[in-house]
């Protein structure tokens, strides 16, 4: 395997390793780097010798885990500076001996992450031991042979990594989460403002920060308490940073000193409800348990109360939830988070929901030049540099991806997955080079950037171009989304309003815009005659948004049924 291809199986385990890296401090990260550099020992020595491409596997990961921009920067030129591999050599081997003093065939990560999921209720120990294993793996294969020692060598790790027994480790080397450090307000909201995009979340939340230290400095003086509610409803799409957001959110309510500890537990309804009676409660009490004196995060929290009203165990789990959140009302955060739309009904339709959350952050998707500053940010972090017309391939994606958006556009994640798919270009573009140079390796052509068919857009752009003309009246009766969407707007253009429909679980969504917002009973009414005279059988309900030209989100919606009142 070469450095490149080496490189690659290095990052697909550090990715897996990242979650939990993101949640913890410095000592959970000095035990991963022993603990690496155990599995180095056992895999890379199997064979008698720690050649230089198990030495690079190593070194990359120490650099990854680190964080540390010198170390990469310097394995960038790997394969043509002996002089780099030669300090390497010594640094690791230097690591390995002083490991290999103190026991190397105990592993400690294992017994840690045990006891995290065991006091967070979290499920880290299977992708993160696995993740260690393929780890092992990578040494083994790094020479592009596997000797029957290398072997026993996997089956050793393997072992070590699964044995059920705890490794005795010191009280201070298990207290890993970095949300129980100590961190100042403005060192907080410094991490915020770094983050692309989202200024008017960016906005709010320094403002309710302000408000709070106000508030701080009024008690402290012997000033009468103005009663503060601190859960909050997280409105948006997917990708948008909800949860960091979230995570940053406990941050501040903990240097503020209205949380102990301010840590994040992040669950949805599968980690709430149970399939039997009496068990959603013990499951919300144990979630709560690990959440006190920190912040729940329940991502698309709607989900707790169907729109159609099914008797399960969500209402239970709600019930459960605002008991606790009384219980503990001085030591419990609760953020709940979703579409705009379904999570303005979840709120509404309990009234102890609503007494208890007034408090509203509203994600916005995020625009191409934010997805491209994002892109950008990923390449940098990995050595890797956009050639101008790669930029302007990759832009002129986002601008068309952007475009034909909806409720389920990726945002961050697309940029994830468009990242990963041009990475997989790149490496088929120039596996067969026979020289590969530095360059080569660190720069993203244009056609590395993958297509829109690749990336699923050739439907999205199909549909937004009108059918041909004699076509769109039978298109429409068969019930084709932009078919309806063209006759739509024969009737609303001469009004300055403009439509945009399509079809998901034979629910019409269709979207009305114009300068000034339109309203919402006469469009309601048009948009249900306009229906009704078509005839469409396959199409039974409408779910109808209406916001101003320019928003990202709308101001109303409205569903009903095309056969019935609309607003009965």
């Amino acid at each position: 395997m070469n450095t490149n291809e080496l490189s690659q199986e290095v990052n697909v385990v550090y990715n897996a390793f990242s979650p939990l890296l993101e949640l913890t401090g410095n000592d959970f990260e000095n035990l991963l780097v022993v603990d690496l550099a155990k599995i180095g020992i056992i895999c890379g020595f199997s064979d008698g010798e720690f050649d230089h491409k198990e030495l690079y596997v190593y070194s990359l990961m120490l650099g990854l885990v680190r964080k540390s921009q010198d170390i990469l920067s310097e394995l960038y030129w790997w394969d043509s500076s002996k002089e780099v591999r030669d300090v390497y050599k010594k640094t690791v081997l230097d690591l390995f001996e002083r490991v290999a003093e103190n026991n190397a065939y105990e592993f400690y990560i294992p017994s840690v992450i045990r006891s995290i999921d065991k006091n967070n209720g979290t499920d880290f120990f299977d992708p993160f031991v696995n993740a260690m294993y393929r780890f092992a793996q990578v040494i083994v294969k790094a020479d592009g042979t596997v000797s029957s020692k290398e072997i026993e060598s996997l089956k050793l790790v393997w072992y070590l990594l699964n044995k059920e027994e705890d490794i005795e480790i010191q009280e201070e080397e298990v207290s890993l989460t970095p949300e129980f450090e100590e961190e100042s307000l403005d060192e907080v909201l410094s991490h915020l403002s770094e983050l692309i995009g989202m200024q008017n979340v960016k906005d709010e939340v320094e403002s309710l920060a302000n408000f709070l230290k106000i508030q701080k400095v009024r008690l402290e003086r012997g000033m009468i308490k103005t009663p503060l509610s601190l859960h909050a409803v997280f409105c948006g799409p997917p990708g948008t940073g909800k949860t960091t957001v979230a995570r940053l959110l406990g941050k501040v309510y903990k240097s503020l000193g209205l949380l102990d500890k301010g840590h994040l537990v992040e669950t949805d309804r599968a980690g709430l409800v149970a399939g039997y009676i009496g068990h959603t409660a013990l499951k919300v009490k144990e979630l709560v348990d690990s959440a006190l004196d920190g912040v729940l995060f329940i991502d698309e929290a709607y989900t707790l109360k169907p729109h159609e009203g099914t008797n399960d165990f969500g209402q239970e789990a709600i019930d459960t939830l605002l008991k606790y959140m009384e219980d503990y009302r001085d030591r419990l955060v609760v953020v709940v988070a979703g579409y705009p739309d379904e999570m303005t009904r979840f709120i509404e339709s309990n009234p102890g929901l609503k007494s208890r959350f007034n408090r509203y952050f509203y994600f916005q998707n995020y625009t191409p030049d934010e997805l491209l500053a994002m892109f950008e940010q990923r390449c940098f972090n990995s050595h890797l540099q956009l050639t101008n017309a790669a930029r302007e391939s990759l832009k002129n994606t986002f601008n068309i991806l952007y475009t034909n958006r909806d409720r389920m556009f990726g945002n961050g994640r697309l940029v994830r997955n468009i990242f990963e798919k041009v990475l997989e270009k790149q490496a088929n573009r120039i596996a067969r080079i026979p020289s590969i140079t530095d360059a080569l390796l660190a720069t993203i052509q244009p056609e590395d950037i993958p297509s829109l068919e690749s990336l699923g857009i050739h439907q999205q752009k199909q549909a937004t171009i009108s059918p041909p003309q004699q076509n769109i009246l039978e298109l429409a009766k068969k019930g084709d989304p932009q078919a309806i969407a063209a006759l739509m707007n024969r009737s609303l253009k001469p009004k300055g309003i403009t439509a945009k429909a399509n079809l998901k679980n034979d629910c019409l969504q269709v979207m009305v815009e114009a300068e000034q917002v339109p309203e919402v009973q006469a469009m309601v009414s048009l948009i249900q005659k306009g229906m009704t005279s078509l005839g469409v059988e396959s199409i039974e309900r409408v779910r109808l948004y209406g916001r101003r030209r320019g928003d990202e989100l709308p101001s109303w919606s409205h569903e009903f049924d095309l056969v019935a009142n609309p607003f009965s």
